[in-house]
């Protein structure tokens, strides 16, 4: 069998840690603006870990089972480039931003780039859904 055969478990695990990596950011994020300190704590952020683990496990799967290459395939290397940036950005929300507005604006960023994110993923386009708008 080869792993091609597990497109659509892989695809399906991708997306179902997609949201979940978000939803767990935006709840780590939400507690850091409550002034909870439990976002910051050793099991949130193991958490966080283990969760993205998986989730660059199964993209990493799935380019193997597509044979895709992210310098041919640009939305893919759009999405790389995205993923580092909403990593940054999130770092910046939770663990560097000094006062609450800066911690919603940080997060509010590293939200709107996982949105673009998804996007690319979705209309496989560099521009995302943005070039089917026009």
């Amino acid at each position: 069998m080869s792993l091609i055969d597990h497109y659509a478990t892989l695809r399906q695990a991708h997306i179902g840690l997609v949201a979940l990596s978000g939803g767990w950011f935006l709840l780590r994020a939400s507690g850091r603006l409550a002034g909870a300190h439990w976002p910051l704590s050793l099991p949130a952020r193991v958490a966080s870990w283990v969760i993205d683990t998986g989730l660059l496990t199964a993209g990493a799967l799935l380019w193997a089972a597509l044979q895709v290459n992210p310098l041919v395939q640009t939305w893919l290397g759009v999405k790389l480039v995205l993923l580092v940036a909403y990593v940054g950005l999130g770092t910046m929300a939770l663990r560097r931003a000094r006062t609450p507005a800066a911690c919603a604006g940080w997060t509010l960023a590293a939200l709107g780039c996982l949105g673009f994110m998804v996007s690319v993923a979705v209309a496989h386009h560099p521009a995302g859904l943005l070039a089917t708008a026009g």
